[in-house]
């Protein structure tokens, strides 16, 4: 087990147990829970953000005793005739719901909305601002 070190910087702060062998994601959901934040950005103590939900821990440069920075996220909505979204600016991940034909279900483009900037909507569908 890896012992990491979150804080946000209002400083409340949590020492967290997470398996070597996890990745970003795990540790960013295990963040979330424990400061019970929905969205939260990870960043190292070299200011490096952890923004690759499938990078193994060990990839990313983590070591047993780092200390990580959690920045709490505003979450951003968006709304067509029949569907909402709901996102953070540069975040990996869109979640819709609502009717499917008014774009209420994003599942099969997921893998791709990654560092989302923007997302826009009209009255039936949405559009994701990537960063790239």
């Amino acid at each position: 087990m890896l012992q990491v070190n979150v804080a946000l910087p209002s400083g409340k702060r949590n020492s967290l147990s997470i398996a070597e062998s996890s990745k970003v994601g795990d540790l960013k959901r295990l963040a979330q829970k424990s400061f019970e934040q929905g969205f939260l950005r990870l960043v190292t103590a070299e200011g490096h953000i952890l923004a690759d939900p499938n990078q193994f821990l060990q990839a990313a440069g983590l070591k047993e005793g780092d200390h990580l920075t959690a920045i709490v996220q505003q979450a951003k909505m968006a709304a067509t005739d029949g569907a909402f979204a709901i996102w953070c600016h540069g975040g990996d991940r869109i979640v819709t719901w609502g009717r499917t034909c008014s774009g209420g279900d994003s599942f099969a483009v997921q893998d791709q909305l990654r560092n989302v900037q923007q997302v826009h909507a009209t009255m039936g569908a949405f559009a994701a601002i990537l960063a790239d």
